[in-house]
């Protein structure tokens, strides 16, 4: 049976991975089909081609030997001169379509944590496990505790929990937990970094979400809002805790998609067993949030990027040598590329999470 739910559980993985690319890879061909920019190919897959599926306005729909995914072809890429592609539309139809992958991936994952929340809203974090002769366990608290407080703030999630121990390292934090039904003070002092055992955190404790049904979807809706901007917000913090020191390369390095697909695969593994399910859509909802702010970075090749020469095309009044911008976007791939192959190195031989 073991076997089985190992299977499962890459089966999910590899589903829920593809399904992220698909989403973006809809949102270029929605885009393209309102701004009038010819698709030659929308493939499920990747290539090479298994099967030519059928043929609707013009693009090719296909199946690809790679199972998980999608693309999309838009007519002439990077050729101004084929009519009706991309590089041939006008300034506000490339946005549009350079936009749409990105567009659909935020309102994807804001539909995921709407969802999310309103099915189980976060109401605090679950005391899951204490390590023995830990800071948690010499300050009393138990298995089972909902910490609902932390020196006065609310605490309404288990990410509001870590982000707040971890910026008050060595300090003595006054938490306010519920017990029972009941609120019990307890005060606990946190460890340094140098004192963070292998294994364990500032103060021994492993934490979930306590979690109860929202009220309405609006509840919900802002809930999720509010959890897209502070995720955004720590995502543009990075450089700055990078600089500070507050980075630890071995854990918060990037992973490439064998990573995302490792730690999805783990994650499927653990709400099959605790039947939380509602795990996955904050996964979901968090991974497309990333895969649309990454695609914004102004990298050559990446949908950023290239809405880079959309602008300097629109400030300079006329646009950049076509062939000198394919190969920036070229020379940029192979570095991404490049990158890419260091990445997944490190995902197949030092993950992030230990298998």
């Amino acid at each position: 049976m073991e076997f089985f739910g190992n299977v499962l559980d890459w089966v999910i993985a590899l589903f829920l991975f593809g399904l992220l690319m698909f989403i973006h890879e809809l949102g270029h061909f929605v885009a393209a089909r309102l701004a009038r920019v010819k698709v030659e190919e929308f493939g499920f897959g990747f290539p090479p081609r298994a099967v030519k599926l059928f043929t609707w306005q013009g693009t090719l729909f296909s199946l690809n030997a790679i199972p998980f995914g999608a693309f999309v072809r838009p007519a002439g890429e990077d050729d101004p001169k084929i009519e009706g592609g991309l590089a041939a539309a006008s300034k506000r139809a490339r946005t549009l379509v350079l936009l749409g992958g990105v567009a659909l991936n935020a309102l994807a994952a804001v539909a995921a944590y709407t969802i999310a929340f309103k099915v189980a809203f976060p109401v605090g974090a679950l005391v899951d496990d204490i390590a023995p002769d830990s800071p948690a366990a010499r300050a009393g608290l138990q298995v089972g505790d909902v910490v609902v407080a932390a020196d006065g703030g609310t605490v309404k999630s288990r990410v509001d929990l870590i982000n707040y121990i971890y910026s008050h390292l060595g300090a003595t934090v006054g938490l306010q937990v519920m017990r029972g039904g009941e609120p019990v003070d307890v005060r606990v002092t946190t460890r340094t970094q140098e004192e963070i055992p292998e294994g364990q955190g500032p103060t021994g404790l492993t934490v979930g979400d306590a979690l109860s049904g929202s009220e309405n979807w609006g509840q919900a809706f802002l809930e999720a809002l509010t959890t897209i901007r502070d995720q955004l917000r720590m995502i543009l913090q990075l450089p700055s805790q990078i600089l500070r020191g507050g980075f630890n390369a071995a854990t918060d390095r990037p992973v490439g998609p064998i990573g995302i697909l490792d730690v999805t695969n783990q994650l499927v593994g653990s709400v099959r067993q605790s039947n939380r399910w509602v795990y996955l859509l904050q996964w979901m909802g968090g991974i497309n949030l990333a895969l649309a702010f990454g695609n914004l970075l102004p990298i050559p090749a990446l949908d950023g990027g290239r809405l880079v020469f959309v602008a300097l095309e629109a400030l300079r009044g006329r646009r950049v040598d076509p062939e000198k911008e394919r190969m920036v976007h070229a020379y940029s791939m192979l570095v991404l590329l490049a990158l890419m192959t260091f990445i997944t190195f490190l995902d197949l031989f030092f993950p992030v999470l230990p298998r």
